[in-house]
């Protein structure tokens, strides 16, 4: 049995993602990917930096996820990738790993909202602030990298497309679509915290007042990664789980509307701020408001909806 590089006939594409995908990482795992400063001191952090950093202050199931998502997973899915496309797999066997990797890739960018979380919520005067450093873009454009090249490999792979056929919705399922889009749209506005030092110093954060933030102070590939992943295509993949529910959409459609599942990252944020909440806490008070809890059940909802159809999707081989 050849290996799916020798079949597909040895492409370079995917090879040289996967490198890049690999060196890029590497580095943004040590390079210094944040600088929080309380009064005087000024403390850099990279990704383990962090991650050891929670583990000291007590949080250590938090520090445990994050180093799951971000360091443990991501390099072992770019250890299955090479796995995959040099060496002899059985095809149904790399084609499940593949779409596995495909659907679990975007948690790794886990510690990327994490970083713009802390610099949108730190913004406390003289006494704390955050700002974001070189490290931050490595790393995110590692984990871009790596998802890019799961996509790759994916395309070399033979297994015939599938078609996808969602059956008609019943009232509950339709109305918790539409309530899974009310809470999104209602939690980008809402605060979703305050933090608070001395009484006299405090900052309100929500999602919308955060992401422009870091546009007006020039954190522009932040601010743009939050409104994308966070704002613009979970938006577009809640309304498009309204239409399937509601109405007779094309079989490409719900096609589409599974496959924005990989790049809409609404979930991660919402992972991502129980982790700030628990990091800010030797920073300042922090209290969460109603737009915390409306945007993790929105989050809550949106995994729950997209699961069901996945399970409810009758799905055939293509002839």
């Amino acid at each position: 049995m050849a290996s799916l590089w020798k079949e597909s006939g040895r492409p370079l594409l995917p090879v040289g993602v996967l490198l890049l995908a690999c060196g890029t990482l590497a580095a943004g795992l040590e390079l210094p990917v944040v600088t929080l400063r309380s009064g005087l001191a000024h403390d850099d952090y990279s990704v383990l930096g962090g991650i050891a950093d929670l583990a000291r202050s007590g949080e250590v199931l938090l520090a445990l996820i994050v180093l799951a998502f971000s360091v443990v997973f991501p390099i072992t899915k770019l250890g299955a990738l090479a796995l995959v496309l040099f060496r002899p797999v059985e095809e149904q066997r790399r084609t499940r790993l593949v779409r596995s990797l495909e659907r679990l890739g975007r948690w790794s960018m886990l510690d990327v909202f994490v970083i713009a979380i802390l610099i949108g919520s730190v913004h406390l005067g003289i006494l704390s602030e955050a700002y974001a450093e070189r490290g931050i873009y490595v790393f995110g454009a590692g984990i871009l990298l790596s998802m890019l090249a799961t996509i790759a490999v994916q395309r070399l792979l033979t297994s015939p497309r599938e078609l996808v056929r969602v059956p008609v919705a019943n009232r509950a399922e339709r109305w918790a679509s539409l309530t899974a889009l009310c809470l999104f749209a209602l939690g980008l506005f809402l605060p979703l915290m305050v933090v608070e030092k001395f009484r006299f110093w405090d900052h309100e954060y929500s999602v919308w007042s955060a992401s422009r933030r870091m546009l007006d102070e020039g954190e522009y590939v932040l601010g743009a990664a939050v409104l994308f992943f966070v704002v613009l295509l979970p938006l577009a993949r809640l309304a498009g789980i309204v239409l399937l529910r509601w109405s007779r959409a094309p079989e490409r459609f719900a096609r589409a509307v599974l496959e924005l599942e990989k790049w809409a990252m609404l979930d991660v944020f919402g992972l991502a701020l129980l982790v700030v909440v628990a990091k800010l806490g030797a920073l300042a008070s922090v209290e969460t408001r109603s737009g915390f809890w409306v945007l993790l059940a929105a989050a809550a909802l949106s995994l729950r909806d997209t699961w069901a159809l996945r399970r409810e999707s009758s799905t055939r081989r293509a002839a």
